[in-house]
């Protein structure tokens, strides 16, 4: 085996599971090159708060280091542990070790790992963690525990038997070995939505790009790539020079020649798609409605006194939407289209945010936003994804909101995102807020803002009350609907004619 001195920690270990190319970068990638991302840091939070409830739940003292295993503390955090495995060394920190009765070399006890997991299930991914602090901890106190515990966010905890994932943990450390000891980075992933959170994701999106990787199409995941790898499409260039019709039955053959239909439709637009992002040009949707038709957007606000923008933002581990931000935009002129370009002047459209903590209550927080609303009746609500209008109908029905103000409300919903992707193929390998309004020339305030970095902010605020973590929420929540209002500018402009050439 490959790997003298190699050092393979816990954290190492989940970065391969996730993505052996991540793992690679961790240990040889150019470190300026490294964007750190605040999901990490939302992570050890939430694994502090879970062990914090759960050691006040059953009266347990939390102890810290080495020497109070031996003494037989009930309860150790974040116990760092060594091993070594043939030509390997092995280390990791065990979030909490909780006393268990058999003997050990430390006693006439020993300990089984404890591991804080989110999600609904227990994946691969954390079991294989947790088979691996099961083994540094048989270095350490003798024996390997029988099983490990598993916690869930919600409080719930779960063994986990770690005798079975031994044959397993040996063959992913046998690879690990090899794999990380290779001169080049392992290839890409085939599903990139993962990288979104990755600290290397610069530059491997700059390696994408450069490769032409099928993923980095909007519509192709793993399963669409393998199948397209199969007809000897690689590659962007590629699948851009296929014949959309020669795809779809191919694709047909594949599947189900029963639904050939929506094979050719699929391959139709996977072509168009991978040949607007090779020629960097938007295009209009083929069949998409024009400048006159019910779905597009000029005739959606034809009759509108003005628009809202809207905008939530959540904490999705908590399950909270805790500000719900609308920019107000009146039609200045009545008797002339609706306008939503940018003030030259630079004046922006009044932001009314909406902060609603968990002791307000659903029936305080529906109230206020109703409130608001009714000063606007008429007004198009314009978001950018369903998340807002699911959300927004949820908080009203558990407020216990009457069916006919629902109806109105659901009526009141324009979805900018759907719009966008009904009538335009743009090159961009996401059509998510941030990366269209980007591509259209808007810059949010704080560069590096994004969804998982407002949750930290949120997080700070809450514990440790500094007005200027609010602040930064705010304007996060403001620009969000501001880029909203700059999709919905640009749609208008180019259902009118008056637009620049995309």
């Amino acid at each position: 085996m490959k790997g003298d001195g190699l050092v393979i920690s816990d954290r190492l270990l989940r970065s391969w599971l996730r993505c052996p190319r991540k793992a690679w970068q961790d240990l040889h990638g150019d470190p300026t090159q490294r964007a750190w991302h605040p999901q990490r840091a939302i992570q050890l939070g939430q694994e502090q708060q879970c062990l914090s409830r759960y050691g006040a739940c059953r009266g347990l003292t939390m102890a810290r280091g080495a020497a109070e295993a031996f003494r037989g503390a009930a309860a150790i955090q974040g116990l760092r542990l060594l091993a070594q495995q043939e030509r390997l060394q092995l280390r990791g920190r065990v979030p909490l070790l909780l006393r268990h009765d058999a003997e050990s070399r430390l006693g006439p006890w020993s300990y089984v790992p404890l591991l804080v997991r989110t999600g609904c299930f227990i994946n691969r991914e954390q079991r294989l963690c947790l088979a691996f602090l099961g083994r540094l901890l048989r270095s350490f106190q003798g024996r390997r525990p029988p099983h490990g515990l598993m916690l869930s966010t919600g409080g719930d905890c779960q063994q986990v038997s770690l005798d079975p994932l031994q044959p397993q943990l040996d063959e992913l450390l046998a690879e690990m070995a090899v794999g990380l000891n290779q001169p080049h980075a392992p290839d890409l992933i085939a599903e990139r939505k993962r990288c979104t959170i990755c600290c290397w994701r610069q530059p491997c999106n700059a390696h994408a790009a450069a490769s032409g990787h099928l993923v980095d199409v909007s519509g192709v995941g793993a399963g669409r790539r393998r199948q397209l790898i199969r007809l000897q499409i690689s590659t962007i260039a590629e699948l851009a020079q296929s014949d959309s019709a020669w795809l779809g039955q191919a694709l047909a053959q594949q599947g189900h020649l029963s639904q050939a239909d929506h094979h050719n439709a699929l391959a139709a637009a996977l072509v168009l798609q991978a040949r607007s992002q090779q020629s960097q040009r938007a295009q209009r949707r083929p069949g998409s409605a024009d400048c006159s038709g019910q779905t597009s957007l000029t005739a959606q606000l034809h009759h509108a006194p003005g628009v809202l923008f809207y905008d939530i933002e959540a904490d999705p581990d908590a399950r909270e939407n805790y500000l719900h931000g609308f920019l107000i935009q009146a039609r200045q002129d009545p008797g002339a289209p609706l306008d939503l370009t940018p003030d030259p002047t630079g004046v922006t459209p009044q932001h009314h945010p909406i902060l609603c903590l968990p002791h307000h209550g659903d029936g305080r927080c529906w109230q206020r936003i109703h409130h608001f609303l009714s000063r606007f009746p008429g007004w198009p609500l314009l978001h950018y994804g369903e998340t807002e209008r699911i959300e927004l109908q949820r908080l009203a029905r558990r407020a216990g909101a009457s069916a006919a103000s629902r109806e109105d409300l659901d009526r009141r919903f324009v979805d900018v995102h759907n719009l966008v992707r009904q009538q335009w193929v743009l090159p961009l390998s996401s059509y998510g807020l941030k990366s269209v309004a980007t591509w259209l020339g808007f810059r949010w305030r704080h560069p590096n803002a994004e969804g998982a970095r407002a949750v930290l902010w949120w997080r700070h605020w809450r514990r440790h009350g500094h007005c200027h973590d609010l602040r930064r929420i705010l304007d996060y929540n403001q620009d969000d609907c501001q880029a909203t209002r700059f999709v919905a500018a640009w749609l208008l402009a180019q259902e009118s004619g008056a637009g620049p050439r995309a």
